[in-house]
């Protein structure tokens, strides 16, 4: 046929216009309802514009950095190594203060080199009476060796890669001079090996140290984490006093220019005896000056760490004594309330009043703290504590059956307690041999999760998470309840709270308080865009809450595709807390159903009253933040239909939304047309391209 060489040309140009005319009908209702969730489609275009943010300040770091050189005559490539840390104003930086802001966030090496025997698998009443006694029993050499077992067993190379895999970039290493200093005073050449091996394996893996004198010559408190509970005579006796100074004056001169050693924290809680602790300050600060000025004389750029007892109004202006380049430590332990989120959050709020009150220009460490069990207590401290730009570490990395106390835990069974008053050299090393983490510890699962996330504000963000619904998409919400309950879409305006307004759902339960089942008391939620949700890799499902009955966990119900069902209560570690928005959380390990195939979740609850829920979606982390999914990524992950074949005699649902086969009916006319449309402009455009063309060679061949 005389036309037959363009046939191939006309049937590309209609493919791709057909594949136009689809694109353009799906772009503004993606893009419209996308933008209506604050989620922008260009997720790339965003990353690039924060990376070149990123290396826009960094640039105006460095020529800061260089004029701040010249003014202080300084050579720009410096002495000292980049990683190493100083303070400027209240924040530390790298290059010898000259680099960038760093925060440190880590935790305790905990009972190490000074055992507790509350946390610990000891029953000695402190370090300096389990050492006589298993000298007493034993003789100095297996006192020693006992000794070692238990140190070698308790911390490993692998508990470094653990602190790695936790984003943590330091240890706070608490330190005794009981197994330290000789009788003469001098540091012991194998103590000092052990320190060593520790500061170099962290340097490897780019975790600062700070040095922690936890137990001083004489006690500085008289506690048994000071290794001695008979009294304290630091701040009274002069050979305690020079011994210490003596003690500080070796470290200092072994680990000056080290870039991995952080800071010195000269003494732990210093409280002093009873008489000395109240009004605080009036022997400990003379002697904190003593020390920094023998420190300073042979170290002049290691960060030196004062704790103060306990608040920062407690600590003097720097420029009073002359102290530059330091950092103020402080212990909190809100011990009213443990269990009450708001008491707890108070307690810290207390914290940054007392902080901007003492109006000390250096930085802040808060060198040793639990939020005890509840997780919105430990994430609302460690949001506070980024936001301030406070250094923190936790105590303390691992225990003995103390629960939330340790990052890893024990039990007593796993790890028995040696009774160093009656059990033989053979019993004692057959025990503090079974400490080592890998063999005998566990993951405190949810709290090692969101200090992950907290150490690296960018974990969360990069972690896997799922939306399952979050109710802002009109049109595809199709909500049933089960018996006494009835459920509607309203605005987060009637929860009368700061947060942002959205769509929610308010659930109504009615009748006595009494167990929610599978059909009852309930609101039944559909995924969002999807047919079905695949969850597998994800730890937990988050949803949020808002109630005005109090504290009250939720009855949750996972139904998959083929109708099987799976209910459990959210987790005990994270209760909401009355006319609040708060995140809950359901643990997913044991659940027994399909989660690569979801098609939908029942929310119940107990007591009779008024709930209102948003934002359902899977995570990694308790703390992983609000997924990014566009309505482009969820419908090419549209999943699985599945059938609910526990629902027979359910009233019909509060929210009546358009069916999934009108959609369906809606989107083929519209495509049909579009792809009309498009045939019939390509023909147009052909049939005036091949005249024209032939025009043209006519008028070639005249």
């Amino acid at each position: 046929m005389k036309y037959k060489k363009y046939y191939g040309v006309l049937k590309i140009a209609i493919l791709m216009i057909v594949l136009f005319g689809m694109i353009q009908h799906r772009s503004p209702q993606i893009n419209e309802k996308v933008a209506a969730k604050g989620v922008t489609v260009h997720a790339s275009e965003k990353h690039i514009s924060e990376k070149e943010e990123g290396l826009d300040d960094k640039m105006r770091v460095i020529k800061n950095d260089k004029i701040r050189m010249l003014e202080l005559g300084q050579n720009e490539e410096g002495t000292l190594d980049e990683r190493f840390l100083k303070v400027d104003g209240n924040v530390l930086r790298d290059k010898a203060g000259f680099g960038q802001i760093v925060q440190l966030r880590g935790t305790n090496v905990g009972g190490w080199q000074v055992m507790e025997a509350w946390m610990c698998p000891t029953n000695a009443p402190d370090q300096k009476s389990a050492i006589a006694t298993l000298r007493e029993r034993f003789g100095e050499e297996k006192a020693e060796e006992l000794i070692k077992i238990y140190e070698k067993a308790w911390w490993q190379e692998d508990d470094f890669d653990n602190v790695k895999g936790l984003n943590f970039n330091v240890l706070r290493l608490p330190i005794s001079y009981l197994n330290l200093q000789d009788e003469e005073g001098k540091l012991r050449e194998d103590t000092l090996a052990t320190y060593d091996w520790f500061v170099e394996e962290c340097a490897k893996r780019d975790i600062y140290v700070i040095l922690d004198l936890h137990a001083a010559p004489g006690s500085q408190n008289g506690r048994d984490h000071s290794g001695d509970i008979s009294g304290s005579v630091l701040f009274t006796d002069k050979a305690a006093q020079d011994l210490t100074i003596s003690l500080w004056v070796q470290l200092a001169e072994h680990y000056k220019g080290n870039p991995t050693i952080a800071g010195y924290g000269l003494l732990n809680e210093p409280e002093g005896n009873e008489e000395e602790r109240a009004p605080w300050g009036e022997v400990q600060l003379p002697f904190f000056d003593r020390l920094y000025q023998a420190i300073r004389a042979v170290d002049s750029d290691h960060i030196i760490i004062f704790n103060a007892i306990w608040e920062p109004t407690n600590m003097p202006n720097p420029s009073q004594y002359g102290w530059e380049n330091v950092m103020y430590e402080y212990h909190f332990y809100g011990w009213d309330g443990i269990d009450n989120v708001v008491t707890q959050r108070s307690f810290i709020d207390s914290k940054v009043e007392n902080n901007r009150r003492a109006g000390h220009n250096v930085p802040v460490l808060v060198g040793e703290f639990t939020m005890f069990e509840k997780l919105p207590s430990w994430e609302y401290a460690l949001q506070v504590f980024n936001e301030q730009g406070w250094s923190w570490t936790t105590w303390t990395y691992k225990t003995v059956g103390m629960g939330s106390w340790g990052i890893f835990n024990s039990s007593s069974s796993e790890t028995p307690k040696v009774d160093i008053y009656h059990d033989e050299a053979d019993v004692i090393a057959e025990k503090w041999s079974k400490v080592t983490t890998k063999d005998s510890f566990t993951k405190n699962q949810y709290i090692h999760d969101l200090l992950r996330v907290m150490a690296d504000e960018y974990a969360g963000s990069k972690n896997n998470r799922k939306w399952f619904q979050n109710f802002e998409y009109d049109g595809k919400i199709h909500l049933r309840t089960g018996t006494d309950a009835d459920a509607e879409l309203v605005s987060s305006k009637e929860t009368y709270t700061s947060k942002e307004e959205s769509q929610v759902i308010k659930l109504t339960v009615t009748g006595a308080e009494k167990m929610p089942t599978v059909t009852s008391r309930n609101v039944c939620v559909p995924p969002m865009i999807r047919n079905s949700v695949n969850a597998i890799g994800m730890q937990y499902l988050i949803l949020h809450t808002y109630a005005r009955q109090g504290n009250n966990a939720l009855y949750v119900t996972l139904v998959d595709g083929t109708g099987a069902t799976w209910s459990q209560y959210t987790m005990a570690e994270a209760m909401p807390v009355a006319y609040k928005w708060e995140k809950l959380f359901l643990d997913l390990k044991d659940a027994k159903v399909d989660l690569s195939n979801l098609i939908e979740i029942r929310i119940g609850v107990n007591k009779p009253g008024t709930y209102y829920f948003d934002d359902i979606y899977f995570a990694t982390s308790y703390t992983d933040p609000l997924p990014e999914e566009t309505e482009a990524i969820m419908q090419e992950d549209s999943g699985s239909p599945g059938i609910i074949t526990d629902w027979e005699s359910v009233p019909k649902s509060s929210v009546e939304a358009t069916s999934m086969e009108e959609n369906l009916k809606q989107t083929d006319r519209i495509m049909r047309l579009a792809a009309i449309g498009s045939v019939v402009a390509i023909l147009v455009s052909c049939i005036g391209w091949i005249t024209l063309s032939r025009k043209r060679k006519r008028s070639k061949n005249k």
